[in-house]
């Protein structure tokens, strides 16, 4: 047989990858030369790290080239979004976003280094993770008319991670919307916080779902409610808190992708298609609905609406820290 000649070659080749269903490749404005930079703020290892992680596996075919990432830690995450917010608009370094960097890291650092609303573009959400009300199984506390009771009282103790943490503000929410007060106990972050709850040195905390979840089955913790609109596959039995009687609490974590605003249309289109169809991959949805992650449909998912989500979080979230008199960490 007779090869054929190797730009056919070549051009078939592409062709078929073109034509492949699963990868729906978006139309991306700039050079292949070079791969992507995803930056995310925080650490190896942790569940925005392995979030992260898992989209860009997905985001590489369809931007066409290797989408790497990078951990840009420091400042409870603003070295890394100070980075995004300064590169080049030319499609090669995105942000994966996070609620605490967004819209709550303005409220506690007079220099960030970065302006929200100013300084980046919106992709689109990625997921939100609903959180879970535990309480240890030492504190006496049964049920939530006993937790309502013990915070009504004021004889309660609630482990955060910091002030302006998400734990930090959840708890806020729920005092709030039990009427209730409590100590709020700080610690270096959530893994010791729930350290301290199973061994019964504080009564309560609110984590995220993916983290709170196993320590509730092991009987060493209680879950009273999960935040978010409907209840959870794996806690049936547990209520939402609007079920619950509480509807003001209603923290959720969300992460999302934004990119520099000196990205053009162009740029800011092909990007939001590369998600758009990576969010729709069943092996990518497995994996977040695995780790409690609820992938964003219809017009949650349009970079508008992550744009709206900001800018009303970073509101809302800024009256419940002025309200609590968090102070700035700078």
């Amino acid at each position: 047989m007779t090869p054929a000649p190797a730009g056919v070659a070549r051009r078939a080749v592409l062709a078929g990858m073109l034509s492949l269903p699963a990868v729906a490749r978006a139309q991306t404005p700039w050079s292949a030369a070079r791969s992507i930079s995803l930056v995310v703020p925080f650490a190896a290892g942790g569940t925005t790290d392995v979030m992260a992680r898992l989209l860009a596996e997905q985001l590489g075919p369809r931007l066409g080239q290797t989408v790497v990432v990078e951990n840009v830690t420091g400042a409870g995450g603003n070295i890394g979004a100070e980075r995004v917010a300064r590169a080049s608009g030319d499609g090669h370094t995105a942000l994966f976003a996070h609620v605490g960097v967004f819209a709550i890291n303005g409220h506690l650092y007079r220099s960030p280094g970065f302006q929200s609303e100013r300084d980046f573009a919106p992709v689109g959400v990625v997921c939100t993770n609903p959180m879970v009300l535990l309480v240890s199984a030492r504190s006496g506390i049964a049920d939530l008319e006993g937790l309502l009771r013990r915070a009504r009282s004021g004889d309660l103790r609630i482990a955060t991670s910091g002030a302006g943490s998400t734990l930090h503000l959840a708890a806020l929410q729920f005092l709030d919307a039990a009427g209730g007060r409590a100590d709020l106990i700080p610690y270096r972050g959530g893994a010791p916080a729930v350290n301290d709850l199973l061994a019964g040195q504080v009564d309560m905390l609110i984590e995220q779902a993916f983290s709170a979840i196993p320590n509730s089955r092991d009987g060493m913790a209680r879950a009273l409610l999960v935040t978010g609109a409907k209840r959870l596959d794996v806690l049936p039995a547990v209520p939402t808190a609007g079920e619950a009687g509480l509807p003001g609490l209603d923290m959720e974590v969300w992460n999302a992708l934004v990119l520099p605003s000196a990205a053009p249309a162009p740029v800011r289109a092909a990007w939001e298609a590369a998600l758009a169809a990576s969010l729709k991959e069943p092996s990518l949805r497995h994996r977040y609905e695995g780790m409690m992650g609820r992938i964003p449909a219809g017009q949650e998912a349009t970079a508008a609406h992550l744009g709206a989500l900001i800018a009303n979080d970073t509101s809302r979230w800024g009256e419940v820290l002025r309200h609590s008199n968090a102070a700035r960490m700078d």
